[in-house]
């Protein structure tokens, strides 16, 4: 499976640590992918 993010942002324990950009997830073992509703 490959996966293409764009805008992507890293966060640990709730804080935000880095930003990213675009980034590609190559693998087939993907466990995990969350979205997060933008508030406005």
């Amino acid at each position: 499976m490959n996966i293409a993010l764009e805008q992507t942002e890293e966060y640990v324990n709730g804080q935000l640590k880095n930003k990213y950009g675009d980034a590609f997830i190559r693998g087939n073992n993907v466990l995990y992918i969350s979205t997060q509703k933008r508030r406005i």
